[in-house]
């Protein structure tokens, strides 16, 4: 119950010379300091309803924080994507272990810098802007699950197995680079990702009845992306 998170809170906070009282209005848990004020939202779990009412209380108090039991998922992927949510919005999280009841500010109510979260996922940034420009295609259908999309490696791939085919179904890698036009032809015979391929001898590759049904499969796409290699 979300009352069993009120006492260890409220002694955290009295601690650090807070005067403190619940159901202040309706806000869970009310603080007052050096003419800062100060409102906690007590919940059983960290979700968008628990967010958007702390959001709410933006409106009337200088910081708010939501006070949980501590999750077993806390370091976790996903509970780090809520925990970013908090910090760009500036609520702070408070958790409370479940047996000893110790309190831990996980984050505080400060809006982070999203100057400086870009920077440090510059990698990412220009990992998703590569990708894009590389790609010809573009066929996929954004939110939904289930089904092959069209990368640009993909889309290399395909070329190589259509030359591939173009060739009689084998061929050494540098004659498959050389009708693709793809540069990374031999490194994508040898990853063989898709399973399209079969290295049968030294420095030959032919095609297998996967990368036949691909060929099928993707014919759309391929009259596509061999439309664009022409033009380049």
């Amino acid at each position: 119950m979300e009352k069993e998170l009120f006492d260890p809170i409220k002694k955290y906070f009295q601690a650090l010379g807070y005067v403190c009282d619940g159901e202040v209005g309706d806000i869970d848990l009310y603080m007052e300091k050096d003419g800062m004020s100060v409102a906690i939202e007590l919940k059983q779990t960290l979700d968008f309803k628990s967010i958007q009412q702390a959001a709410l209380r933006q409106k009337i108090v200088d910081d708010v924080y939501i006070g949980v039991f501590k999750p077993k998922d806390l370091y976790s992927k996903s509970y780090k994507d809520k925990i970013y949510l908090l910090k760009r919005l500036g609520i702070g999280l408070i958790v409370v272990g479940k047996r000893i009841r110790t309190v831990d500010i996980v984050s505080e109510p400060v809006v982070s810098d999203l100057k400086k979260i870009k920077s440090q996922n510059k990698r990412k940034r220009t990992a998703l802007e590569t990708e894009f420009s590389h790609r010809r295609v573009r066929s996929n259908t954004g939110g939904v699950t289930g089904t092959k999309i069209m990368t640009a490696y993909r889309e290399d791939a395909l070329l190589v197995l259509d030359a591939l085919a173009e060739l009689g179904g084998e061929a050494a890698p540098k004659d498959v680079k050389a009708i693709s036009g793809v540069e990374k032809a031999a490194g994508i015979l040898r990853g063989n990702h898709y399973g399209w391929f079969e290295n049968y001898e030294k420095g030959k590759y032919r095609i297998l009845e996967k990368g036949y049904e691909a060929l099928e499969e993707f014919e759309d796409a391929l009259k596509v992306l061999k439309g664009y290699h022409t033009e380049k």
